[in-house]
């Protein structure tokens, strides 16, 4: 399993909970999970997507890029880094 992880500082993270949902069809393909870690109080953020491959990663960049476009930049802040990792560990549980 591969990870994306994009950071952002700048954004409306109270703005975000609300606005940032996509419907289904609007995801990335081959997106697995995804997890948006936000501090309102700094307006710093990250982005975790999970992907099988890191093909499949790279594959949904132009997505990525395509929904950074639709979400403006006030709300989404201003992205400061991108990187990829393979996951080596990993464990969720929500109840």
């Amino acid at each position: 399993m591969w990870a994306r992880v994009a950071s952002f500082e700048g954004a409306d993270v109270n703005r975000l909970r609300t606005e940032a949902n996509r419907p289904p069809d609007q995801v990335p393909e081959g997106l697995r999970g995804v997890f948006g870690l936000g501090d309102a109080e700094t307006g710093r953020q990250l982005f975790i997507t999970l992907f099988d491959t890191r093909e499949a990663m790279e594959a949904a960049e132009p997505r990525f890029e395509q929904m950074g476009d639709q979400i403006p930049e006030e709300v989404r802040g201003r992205r400061v880094s991108k990187d990829y990792y393979e996951v080596l560990v990993g464990m969720a549980q929500f109840s």
